[in-house]
């Protein structure tokens, strides 16, 4: 049997517009162990929240098994201990089956996720190391020729009745092909309601393109049809590795007056509510571009902007290697757009991040 050990320390500081200054510690030690085909993961984490807005860390209200703690609770600050990822897992030629606390992606989108129906990202969080983990079945059959089919089995439990339902879990499986073009197919019960979804990506000259697109029969009769599809492109200028995408998005639930902002359709709030969906319009545009000013410095850009409010925000970050195991992140937050527009709203901000990995 072989075990292996690592972990990362992260400290933040957010100073925002209105002279909120916030806290946040991350703790993560991790450890692997494999004998054979089998192998087993945990991960704990300590969080730590200190803020004029807390209730923001991750419980597990939800989830089949309650594995947070909450800890020195007060008005600004929120802590917990837990275990976001415990699983056992068995790799055989052709099968892998994975029983526990993991997290799994699914879809093309590099801002947005219509195909990632667990626990996507926000299109705008910086920190994407790891998921949320969930409790899940996992399971993947490989084919001889290459292509393979994914299944995942997730309860949940009512946020009223606290027992594990039916109507609040999923069943999903998504079969990968590869032909001229890689290609998804997706086919869900989720939430008590269908899901089909079909994914492509091809390289086109030296670009890559990707296309997801969900279809969902919505519980009040009707569909809701979403897609994002992006292009991005590697290239080198003045000596310098430059990377560069851009992607559109369709939120077949997104609303296209501003003056329903505060009161969305009823399918729209429940996916807000539950961190499935983050954003209230219906069509946004987003661009990035990465420059590697020096092997230890690089340079981002982001933009996300929606298309039926002329609202937006940039994203600007430096993220410097300053020794082996530490890093340094510096960005911005900059939004725009009239009042009462998605992020006109929004407050600008100033993160700090140092990181230690072990």
């Amino acid at each position: 049997m072989t075990s292996a050990w690592s972990g990362h320390l992260k400290y933040q500081i957010v100073n925002r517009d209105y002279d909120d200054i916030e806290h946040l510690l991350d703790f993560r030690l991790m450890t692997e162990n494999r004998w054979g085909a089998w192998d087993a993961q945990m991960h704990y984490e300590v969080l730590s929240l200190y803020s004029d807005t807390p209730q923001r860390l991750p419980n597990d209200k939800l989830r089949l098994f309650n594995l947070t703690d909450e800890w020195g609770n007060s008005d600004k600050l929120e802590a917990v201990h837990r275990l976001d990822r415990l699983f056992v897992g068995y790799s055989g030629e052709q099968l892998v089956l994975r029983l526990g606390r993991q997290a799994v992606t699914w879809g093309n989108g590099l801002i947005f996720q219509p195909l990632d129906i667990f626990s996507p990202f926000s299109p705008t969080e910086i920190d994407k190391d790891y998921k949320t983990g969930d409790d899940m079945l996992y399971g993947q059959w490989l084919f001889e020729n290459g292509n393979d089919l994914q299944m995942i089995l997730l309860p949940r439990r009512h946020p009223d009745t606290e027992q594990v339902e039916s109507d609040q879990s999923s069943l999903a499986f998504k079969y990968h092909g590869i032909d001229q073009a890689d290609f998804d197919l997706l086919l869900a019960r989720h939430y008590d309601e269908n899901v089909f979804g079909i994914g492509l990506s091809k390289d086109i000259a030296e670009a890559v393109w990707r296309l997801d697109i969900s279809l969902t029969w919505l519980k009040e009769g009707n569909k809701a049809l979403s897609l994002v599809s992006n292009i991005d492109y590697s290239w080198v200028w003045f000596d310098k590795n430059f990377y560069g995408y851009l992607e559109y998005f369709r939120n077949g639930l997104g609303e296209t007056q501003r003056a329903k902002y505060l009161s969305p359709d009823p399918a729209l709030q429940s996916r807000l509510q539950r961190g499935e969906i983050y954003t209230l319009g219906r069509d946004y545009l987003g661009s990035g571009l990465q420059i590697e000013l020096t092997p230890l410095f690089n340079l981002y850009s982001n933009w996300i902007g929606n298309l039926h409010d002329s609202s937006g925000i940039f994203q600007i970050r430096g993220i410097y290697d300053w020794m082996e195991n530490v890093q340094l992140i510096v960005w911005l937050d900059l939004a725009y757009g009239d009042k009462g527009t998605e992020f006109g709203e929004a407050v600008d901000s100033a993160y700090f991040r140092l990181i230690y990995y072990f």
